[in-house]
């Protein structure tokens, strides 16, 4: 590839001191040319480490005190980057994602792409979401991850009053201004680390977010 356009990799936070060392760290050893990647972390007011670890790889590092889509909204504004992809903290990338990205969405006409992603864990239930999440790539509840910033821009991105279901939003907004696809490619997907998964932690985050998925379904 000749062309390296600039690519934001935007990453949301809250007290992550033990993944966030790992994601940046990803980031950082992308095959795409590193000074064409630009990280911003948006953290809402964390009480641990996260900041100073985060420091080690950024010095885009901004607080925020709201939920996660604004805080996701609040980094694209401080992105300038032709490409947004969007992480959380205990996400890591394999080692082309972003090559491989960037080369799918400059050869085609698609908005956006779904990066299919492992669930990294010996648990029973770790497991158990792994083989879970093998069944949801680019379907309605999964979500598009990595977009062209106009297509973003275009679709008003994430819904700031929804919270667990705003990626999902997302998706469907993407999905009217552009075609989507999954990259599949080796080397090309997401690890998202639940090694210390607890079912009752799980399951109590979920029930959080549900509180949203009446004003999604009313939307949709």
């Amino acid at each position: 590839m000749k062309f390296y356009p600039l690519v934001s990799v935007i990453v949301t936070t809250k007290n992550e001191v033990k993944n966030i060392a790992n994601c940046l760290k990803s980031v950082k050893q992308q095959t795409y040319p590193r000074e064409k990647i630009e990280i911003i972390v948006v953290d809402n007011n964390s009480q641990d480490k996260t900041i100073t670890l985060a420091k080690k790889f950024t010095h885009k590092i901004y607080n925020f005190d709201s939920e996660r889509s604004a805080q996701r909204n609040f980094g694209v504004k401080k992105s300038q980057g032709k490409y947004i992809l969007y992480l959380d903290a205990d996400m890591a990338l394999a080692t082309k994602v972003i090559e491989q990205s960037v080369l799918k969405l400059e050869n085609s006409n698609l908005a956006a792409l779904f990066l299919p992603e492992i669930i990294l864990g010996d648990s029973y239930w770790a497991k158990v979401r792994n083989f879970e999440r093998g069944f949801y790539n680019g379907t309605v509840i999964d979500a598009v991850r990595f977009i062209k910033r106009d297509a973003f821009i275009k679709s008003g991105g994430f819904d700031e009053t929804l919270t667990g279901s705003e990626d999902w939003d997302l998706d469907k907004k993407i999905r009217q201004i552009g075609k989507v696809a999954v990259l599949n490619k080796p080397q090309a997907v997401i690890y998202h680390n639940e090694k210390n998964f607890n079912l009752l932690n799980y399951l109590k985050k979920k029930n959080y977010y549900a509180k949203s998925f009446t004003a999604y379904i009313k939307k949709w």
